[in-house]
C-alpha cells in the first residue's frame, strides 16, 4: 500500500485490519515511516507493518 495515500490520514481515527492474519487495530493513525504506521489504541501505541494491511476504514 502506497504510504503517501495513508499519509493524508494522519491525526484521523480508523480501523486497519490484516486479513488472514486476523488482526484488527482501531485507533488514530499518529505516524507512517518506511513500512510502517505508528496507530495509538487505548491500550497504548502499536505499529503495524504497511505491507500486511488489507483494508483501512476512517472513521
Amino acid at each position: 500500500m502506497a504510504n503517501d495515500v495513508i499519509k493524508k490520514y494522519i491525526g484521523k481515527k480508523c480501523k486497519i485490519t490484516t486479513g488472514s492474519f486476523g488482526t484488527t487495530v482501531a485507533g488514530k493513525i499518529v505516524e507512517v515511516k518506511d513500512n510502517w504506521i505508528e496507530v495509538e489504541t487505548k491500550k497504548g501505541k502499536e505499529l503495524i507493518n504497511a505491507d500486511f494491511i488489507q483494508n483501512i476504514k476512517i472513521k
